[in-house]
């Protein structure tokens, strides 16, 4: 990284650094981004399988009283 920003200054001076740096940030901030948003897609796809999973139990129940009763 500090080669990108040293080449930066030699072609284009302070502005260039400072673009070069700016564009590094926000490329780790992009990638801390997906992880985050990975971790979280994974945690709502386990409690949508679990929700579903409750839902179908509590259906089939329900059902077999419905018929119990009838």
């Amino acid at each position: 990284m500090f080669e990108l920003i040293n080449g930066a200054a030699a072609y284009g001076g302070g502005g260039a650094v400072v673009g070069v740096i700016i564009f590094c940030m926000y490329r780790m901030d992009k990638r801390t981004t997906e992880k985050r948003l990975s971790k979280l897609l994974e945690k709502d796809q386990e409690t949508r399988e679990s929700h579903t999973k409750a839902l179908t139990e509590l259906t089939t129940l329900l059902t077999r009283l419905n018929g119990r009763l009838r």
